[in-house]
């Protein structure tokens, strides 16, 4: 073979080596780049709650009679128009009774719990002829009672201790709600049960923590209110009522300053709340509170959106919302959506949480 023919040969097996290494046999079309993953954004929840009441409704009054409460017995009744009429000419079955925050005595009626029993009625009903009137004669109790305010203490004698007693037989029931009040211009003194206790068993006194509602009617702070300055030493009167503030936070109720001059918006709250009307609603998983929205819709499916702090308030304490400018009537519903804070700080921990909240 001559040389010319033995390198062509050569140069032809280099290409073949060449071709079977490094040609692609298919032809493809470039790889597109993979974006990062999306955003999972937060969860969101839809709590649906519809607004009904209990047939049966007992309220118990716990009246300070010691010498300073003259004056604050006097605005109660002067003003209870405004509570009963939330309950005359109603479809409830509804209790009423009252004693006191004296518990020195023996078992003098509105005393230790014993309902302040008038010709020979412990409390009124929707058969008592003339309500207020009743009313009237069983809360001005006078100014001769002990100066050791026990509100917390009659109100667990008068259910605990009395309630299947002849004094108070009949007022308590188990199936209907429970709505305490306390009018009292000192905090509380109640030597038995303790405190943790009293709020334990008033906390379980129901299955359903709804149908018990605890008001104060009390000094709401250390500061001056119409003339009138409250401590915040309980030793001293009048006193900041810290304790029953503490159970109305706990247990739910309607927080009112004894301080106020005008008594009928309070009497008119306190005996819308009482028929079992509800104004506050739990949520059923914690929230980030800004993104809370709330609207109503009623059986003809008008719709009342609310706006956060001026119609309704949320407690990070209760985990509920509190209507403040509207009540849904029976059978209303009460929707509440809202961002998870369990979801929001799950995004936090990629700096991204924000770009999915108003």
């Amino acid at each position: 073979m001559r040389l010319t023919e033995k390198l062509l040969a050569i140069f032809t097996l280099f290409l073949l080596n060449s071709c079977m290494e490094y040609t692609i046999a298919e032809t493809f079309e470039p790889a597109a780049a993979i974006p990062n993953p999306p955003e999972l954004g937060v969860d969101k929840k839809t709590d649906t709650i519809v607004q009904t009441k209990k047939q049966k409704v007992d309220v118990l009054w716990i009246i300070d009679n010691s010498c300073s409460m003259s004056e604050e017995q006097s605005s109660l009744v002067a003003n209870f128009e405004h509570f009963v009429n939330y309950f005359v000419d109603s479809d409830l079955d509804w209790h009423i009774g009252v004693t006191s925050t004296d518990l020195d005595f023996g078992v003098t009626p509105g005393t230790n719990g014993i309902l302040n029993e008038i010709n020979q009625i412990k409390f009124i009903d929707e058969d008592t002829p003339d309500p207020v009137d009743l009313f009237n004669q069983m809360a001005v109790m006078g100014t001769r009672g002990s100066g050791t305010e026990q509100g917390l203490g009659a109100t667990f004698s008068a259910i605990a201790e009395h309630g299947n007693t002849d004094y108070n037989r009949g007022f308590y029931r188990e199936d209907a709600t429970l709505s305490v009040i306390v009018i009292s211009d000192e905090d509380d003194h109640t030597v038995e049960p303790i405190f943790p206790e009293f709020v334990d068993w008033l906390y379980n006194l129901k299955p359903n923590i709804d149908d018990v509602s605890f008001s104060s009617i009390v000094c709401l702070g250390e500061s001056h209110l119409n003339g009138m300055y409250c401590s915040e030493n309980p030793l001293y009167a009048p006193s900041v009522g810290s304790k029953y503030i503490s159970v109305t936070n706990t247990i739910g109720g309607t927080l009112w300053d004894i301080r106020q001059e005008d008594w009928a918006p309070m009497l008119d709250q306190l005996g819308l709340n009482a028929t079992s009307m509800r104004t506050e609603f739990f949520l059923s998983e914690v929230p980030v509170e800004k993104t809370i929205n709330v609207w109503v819709v009623l059986p003809d499916e008008t719709v009342y959106e609310l706006e956060h702090g001026i119609d309704f308030t949320y407690s990070q304490i209760r985990n509920s919302i509190t209507l403040l400018t509207y009540v849904p009537p029976q059978f209303a519903t009460v929707k509440i959506d809202y961002v998870l804070l369990s979801s929001y700080l799950g995004q936090l921990e990629g700096d991204s949480a924000d770009t999915f909240l108003p």
